[in-house]
């Protein structure tokens, strides 16, 4: 299992998480050539939405 907090969420390249920033939205290390880009965006969405899967509402 790889460690995530040593790679790009977005790209996967192994990255020095001594350096590199934090997405504010998932709080997962983003790259320099990733942070702001449309690739990143999609990642971002992509994560959010595959949060839900598998919740139902519980709702009457």
């Amino acid at each position: 299992m790889t460690d995530f907090s040593n790679q790009c969420f977005v790209c996967g390249k192994e990255i020095d998480p001594e350096t590199t920033e934090l997405n504010k939205q998932l709080n997962l290390p983003v790259c320099d050539n990733c942070k702001g880009t449309e690739r990143e965006k999609k990642a971002i969405d992509d994560h959010l939405e595959s949060m839900a899967e598998g919740f139902v509402c519980g709702c009457i």
